[in-house]
This record gives C-alpha cells, structure tokens and sequence, in this order.
C-alpha cells in the first residue's frame, strides 16, 4: 500500500497531459523497448498534446513530455550495441498500473493468440493484444463500442484475414488508432502472399493512425477507396510490404509515411503539405505526378529523405524545383542516380543543394562529369555542418569537400576512384575514414591529424599489403591513426592492424547492402 501511495503521489505531480501520455504507456506488455518517435505519433493521434498557439510544433511538444518521463524515470534507457533510441517501464510500475482501474487495458495472450480467457470491461478505451488472435478478436473485442485503440502488438496471420479487418472497421467507428501487424510465411520459390485492405477502412471517420504492418513475404493491395479516409489521419504504417500504388492526394493532414517498399509509390503527393517523414523511398518516375517538383511545398519534411530515379531530371532548373533547401528539419539525404549523361548529372546535383542543417549524405551511382558548387566551397549555401559524406558507385572526386569544415565521417564503397583527394589534409575535423571495395586506389594522400579510425576492406591487395609493410609510404601516412582495420585477402604485417578470416568476410559480404 504505501509503494502504490508513493506512486500516486509522484504521479499526481506530473503536468496533467504528461500524466495521461504515460498512462497511455501502460498498455504495451512488460519488456516492450518502446521508441520515443512512436509513442509521439501515438499520444497525437489520440489528442493527448496540447499546444498553446497555432505556431507551435506539436511533435516538439510531444517530445518535451517524453523527455520529462525519461528525467523523471518513468521511461528508462534500454540500449544495446545493435539497438538503440529504446526505453522500457519497470515492472513495478506496471504492476502499479494494474491496481488502478483505468481505461487502458492489455491482454496477455500466448504466441499465435492461445492462453487467455479473461473479460474485458466495456468501456474501456484503449486495448492492446500482445498477439494476433483473429477469434478473439471477433468473439470479445467488436463488442467494445467504446475503443478508441487497437493495438496488436505481435502479428502471424494465414492469409484471409481481410474479414477481420473488415469487421473492425464496420463494429468500431470510434478508432483513432489501429495497428495490426500481419507476418506470414514465404518460402524460397514462392510468390508472395497477399492481402487486400478491404474499402469498408473507410468508415472509421476518426482514424488518424492506421498501421497495417506485413513482412516482405506479403503483397498489401490498398483500396482506391484510401483516399476517402477522414482527413484527420496523420499516419500510414504499412511495415515492409510490397505496395500497389497507392492514392491519399486529399490526406491533407497526413503526416508520416512507412513501407518497406524499394520506391515510394504515391502520385501527387505535392498536396500533402503537413507531411515530416517518408520513411521510404521517393521514386521520380517519367511520368505525370512522380516529378522531383513533388517535392517543392513538403518543406515540413524532417530526419530522412531519400530520392531514387534522378536519372530522370534533365536540367539543373528541373532539380531547383525540388526546393531540398528550403525543408530545413532535414538531418539525413540520400540521392541515388541512375544512368544519364555525365553533364546532365552534374546539373541537376548543383541544383539539388541540400539544407544548412543537413547532417548527413549519401551519393549513390553519382557520374557526373563534376562535383556540385556547394560540395567543394565555391559558393555560399549548402550545408554548414555535415558529419558524415558517403560516395557509392561514384566518380572520381578530384578535391575534398572543404565546404565541410566539420566533417567527422567520410566513406567510399564501389567507386573507380584511383586515388583520394590530394587535399584530404584539409578536413581538420575528420575522426573515420573507410575505403571498401576500390579497386584502383593504390596510394594515400597526406592525411589529417585528426583521424581516429581508418578501415580498408576488399581493395586491391596491393595496396592492403603496403599499408601493412613497416616505412612503406602508405604505411606512413596512417601510422598515426589509433584504430586501423583491414579486411581482405592480405596477409597480416603489423601489429594493430585486425584481418577477419576468408571465411567470415565471404559470408559478411552476401549480406552487404546493395547498391
């Protein structure tokens, strides 16, 4: 009694909306690595955020109430080496939680759905179901007229689960959040699976977040239909399947965007002015409404944007029309060409001159005949504090990118390059450099002092040995660098220097990402 005291009193010390943002939290089961980005779109979709004027960023808001739970420890650090950003709720809490009758409500249910046969009050509102169970489903939750959430939290689905969507979307008109998650089963040599998303998803007029997340086994077909959903949603998940194209030109109050799919598929997107994240890839296409011009009013665009198909842009005024500067909450850029001609290319490069505030940038299969203005300091513009460039598939760059003054990162990967900058020296900030897959680089340049970690895998192996060999001149200019690594087929020379096995690089490599 006097730790359930002791929580209510803390709790009760909470601001009223970040109280109720963190009753909302006791719906995810015990252990969940919950991820600040999700929980905000969560708490906006069922207008727990306040703002107190019309300018202010509710997302901004969101996150200030998260971050006063983490420094009041209600969402603790939970990161290791391969997943980062996550926070959990201590079982205490939760147990806490439980002994407080509320209208949120979980069910703990086994893998595949068996194990539970409790009962559910009715009014209560937000319901989480730790796996799919479409009997369960159609037997005790439609009944719930009152449910403003419906969240499965693990999904493995037959297909021919479209009736049970289906009926969700005919029993529960109140939704505001609906996520379920449907993994199914692919084996090598078969199609995949799909499902159809039935045009009754219409009815639910409050929705705002819709995620229906598949695998990469699954074909989702989307109903014309979707562009008749209320226009109060903010957010479309649908995971990592493949989409059919998909049409939400009058959502004008979409917000976020997920698919696993390779390419955005989306036409005429340029309306959806309130849009922050594509969490995918916009592909320009030679056809009406996939323009790069698509772009030119999404400047609330925030953290990722990656463009595909810029081998369909024909001039350096055709790429200006995009306006990436103007869309200043971008932290990463990944731009990806295909094949055109070499001045062509370095047009439309000069014209797609990234925000100030960019972080990040990657350049994939870029062969233009120069680099852009912007890139090696010839003009003002451009962004004023990158930390990490990659090149992929690139031509040859013949001077450092000194526009960068703070860059910290700079990888190569599967460019023809025979020799790096002769004016690496200059990027005084640099920490990491990393060379993999350049076949025709065979020496270094001076280096900066500044390097902490150097890293060449599977180049020419002549050159791999002389970075090895004591006093070579390749050997030299790294000698002052604390970590090297090198990955590849020569033998080991110098102490420090780390070389995996053949057996272990060949099998990295087939899960190397492909450009």
């Amino acid at each position: 009694m006097a730790n359930l005291d002791m929580f209510n009193e803390t709790i009760h010390s909470l601001d009223p909306d970040i109280k109720r943002c963190f009753e909302y939290c006791s719906i995810f089961p015990r252990g969940s690595k919950l991820r600040m980005v999700e929980l905000v779109h969560l708490w906006i979709a069922q207008g727990f955020i306040k703002i107190s004027c019309a300018t202010e960023d509710m997302e901004e808001v969101a996150e200030g109430y998260f971050q006063e739970l983490v420094s009041r420890s209600f969402l603790q650090p939970e990161e290791s080496s391969y997943d980062t950003g996550c926070f959990t709720i201590h079982d205490a809490l939760l147990d806490l939680f439980d002994k407080v009758s509320g209208d949120c409500f979980r069910i703990e249910n086994d893998f595949r759905g068996g194990g539970w046969e409790g009962d559910i009050r009715r009014d209560i509102q937000h319901l989480l179901i730790r796996c799919y169970d479409g009997k369960l489903i159609t037997e005790k939750i439609l009944g719930l007229e009152n449910l403003l959430t419906l969240i499965v939290y693990n999904g493995y689905a037959a297909t021919g689960e479209e009736r049970v969507i289906e009926s969700i979307c005919k029993r529960l008109p109140k939704l505001r959040v609906l996520a379920i998650p449907f993994i199914l089963e692919r084996y090598p040599g078969m199609e995949p699976n799909e499902l159809s998303v039935p045009g009754s998803i219409t009815q639910l007029k409050h929705l705002r977040y819709l995620a229906l997340r598949t695998n990469g086994a699954c074909m989702l077909t989307i109903p014309r239909a979707l562009n008749k959903l209320p226009r109060v949603i903010q957010v479309l998940d649908f995971g990592d399947g493949k989409l059919d194209e998909v049409n939400c030109v009058d959502l004008i109050n979409l917000r976020h965007i997920n698919s696993g799919s390779s390419e955005f598929q989306f036409r005429n997107i340029s309306r959806l002015t309130s849009l922050q994240t594509i969490a995918c890839a916009f592909g320009i296409r030679d056809a009406p409404g996939y323009e790069v011009k698509q772009l030119r009013d999404l400047n609330k665009l925030r953290g990722s944007l990656e463009i595909n198909g810029l081998e369909i842009v024909k001039s350096k005024e055709e790429a200006l029309e995009s306006k990436l500067a103007a869309k200043e909450r971008l932290s990463e850029l990944k731009l990806q060409f295909g094949h055109s001609s070499p001045e062509v290319q370095a047009e439309v490069l000069e014209g797609l001159c990234p925000p100030v505030g960019l972080q990040t940038l990657e350049l994939h299969s870029y062969d233009g005949s120069r680099y852009p203005d912007w890139m090696v300091g010839k003009q003002d513009g451009g962004p004023k504090d990158l930390q990490t460039l990659s090149f992929w598939c690139c031509s040859q760059l013949e001077h450092a990118p000194e526009a960068f003054p703070h860059l910290r990162v700079l990888n190569l990967a599967y460019c023809n390059w025979d020799a790096l900058p002769g004016n690496m020296v200059h990027l005084t900030s640099l920490k990491k450099l990393k060379i993999e897959w350049c076949s025709e680089i065979r020496s270094l340049p001076t280096l900066p002092q500044s390097l902490e970690e150097f890293c060449v895998e599977w180049c020419n192996d002549g050159f791999m040995k002389s970075c090895q060999i004591f006093r070579h001149p390749n050997w030299q200019k790294i000698e002052h660098i604390p970590r090297k690594t090198i990955e590849g087929l020569a033998p080991i020379q110098d102490v420090g220097i780390k070389i995996r096995s053949g057996i272990n690089l060949l099998t990295s490599f087939w899960h190397r990402k492909k450009v």
